[in-house]
């Protein structure tokens, strides 16, 4: 006998959501028992019980459509990262020369200038060098304040009383300023 489409397809849904579809026929079997007690109490409970049963059902269906789209989505990362690992091993394996795999992963850099066109793209231009006259300043000036790296004279040093007292600097310490310590 040949089933209907429409029917194969609800077969198939069941099929996918049967624990669900079961706790639901439980809990309406729940709300028809309760019924039977005194309608005061039963009546409420089996509403109580019904919601309970619609309300879980239809979170359900919403999660499982989210789980399966989640579910698509693990499958396709799994699957190209298998694609990768795959990918890398036969890299690693010596299958491809190291050389192919270099060429492969950077552009061709033409070393002529004259086999291209003015128009293209992997075309550089050449900048100007940058000298010092470029700069604005004198090739020793490394400070850039003019002074062309020639420290400034000290002024002379007056002699002291205390320094003729203290005879000449062989006899005290001299500091790295060029002062004169006694000793």
């Amino acid at each position: 006998m040949r089933i209907p489409k429409r029917v194969n397809a609800v077969l198939d849904w069941m099929e996918q959501h049967f624990g669900a579809l079961a706790v639901v026929v439980a809990l309406v079997i729940v709300a028809l028992v309760a019924t039977l007690a005194p309608p005061l109490v039963g009546l409420p409970i089996a509403g109580f019980v019904l919601g309970l049963a619609a309300g879980g059902f239809l979170v359900h269906v919403r999660l499982s459509r989210r789980i399966a789209r989640a579910r698509s989505e693990v499958d396709d990362l799994l699957r190209e990262n298998g694609a990768l690992r795959h990918r890398n091993t036969v890299l690693a394996s010596g299958v491809i020369s190291r050389g192919a795999q270099e060429t492969q992963a950077l552009v061709a850099i033409p070393e002529d200038d004259e086999d291209l066109v003015e128009d293209d793209p992997s075309r550089t231009a050449a900048l100007p060098e940058l000298t010092d006259e470029l700069l604005g300043g004198d090739p020793g000036d490394t400070l850039g304040d003019g002074s062309a790296g020639i420290p400034a004279e000290k002024p002379a040093e007056k002699p002291t009383e205390e320094a003729d007292a203290a005879g000449t600097a062989a006899e005290g310490d001299e500091d790295t300023d060029g002062n004169i310590r006694k000793a």
